[in-house]
């Protein structure tokens, strides 16, 4: 018996799906990398601003699903109580923004919770004046 030509119709083969799978692999990889260098130049160019900043992946450094990837602190100069809190999305590669990204990121500054709250180490445990949620 001979063997059948495959179709395009047909289930691919093991070769055509390791192959795939590969090519999906190392196209993620290189997505991330992008995504990573792209927020280690972004910190870069707020730390010289005079920002803190903080990113918001995970433990294993991938992103969330929300929008905010980074939050950039600064104290303002001639009043030190006032701060500026900056909501950032970083993209990387040739990733573009939306306006569906930049809608959810303007709501996302409106959902910002401010609170207080005081830290008191009096002996061996630290005590706050109001519950950390």
């Amino acid at each position: 018996m001979r063997r059948m030509r495959r179709t395009m119709n047909d289930s691919p083969t093991p070769a055509q799906k390791a192959a795939h799978t590969r090519k999906w692999r190392r196209a993620s990889r290189l997505a991330h990398m992008r995504a990573k260098n792209a927020k280690t130049f972004a910190k870069y160019v707020l730390a010289k601003q005079g920002y803190r900043v903080l990113s918001l992946d995970s433990p294993r450094g991938f992103e969330y699903k929300g929008i905010v990837d980074l939050v950039a602190v600064k104290r303002d100069r001639k009043d030190p109580d006032k701060l500026r809190v900056v909501l950032i999305q970083v993209k990387g590669g040739t990733a573009k923004v939306t306006l569906e990204e930049i809608r959810r990121l303007r709501k996302a500054v409106d959902k910002v919770e401010v609170t207080w709250n005081v830290a008191e180490k009096p002996k061996k445990q630290v005590r706050f004046w109001n519950a950390i949620k």
